[in-house]
């Protein structure tokens, strides 16, 4: 959870207004970019691919309680009931 959050703060750094982002496009298509202009862009696309990514993929199982409390629990239980026996 923490790591799309990290990223979609990353992609909201991505200062790029609409125009700019079309400009950019446009210089880059037209191979009149500059290496600031390649560099803004590939940070862009990397960033993007990666939110992408994160937002896709499926959410880690996350787990309530440890598994050996559990057991750890059944044991004890067991035990008690074995006492009551005698």
């Amino acid at each position: 959870m923490f790591q799309r959050l990290k990223l979609l703060r990353r992609l909201q750094e991505v200062k790029l207004s609409p125009d700019e982002a079309w400009a950019l496009l446009d210089r880059v298509q037209t191979n009149t970019s500059s290496a600031e202009d390649r560099e803004q862009l590939a940070d862009l696309i990397r960033v993007t691919t990666a939110v992408t990514e994160q937002l896709w993929a499926p959410p880690a199982p996350q787990r309530l309680s440890p598994a050996r409390q559990a057991k750890r629990k059944r044991q004890l239980a067991k035990a008690a009931r074995r006492r009551q026996r005698h």
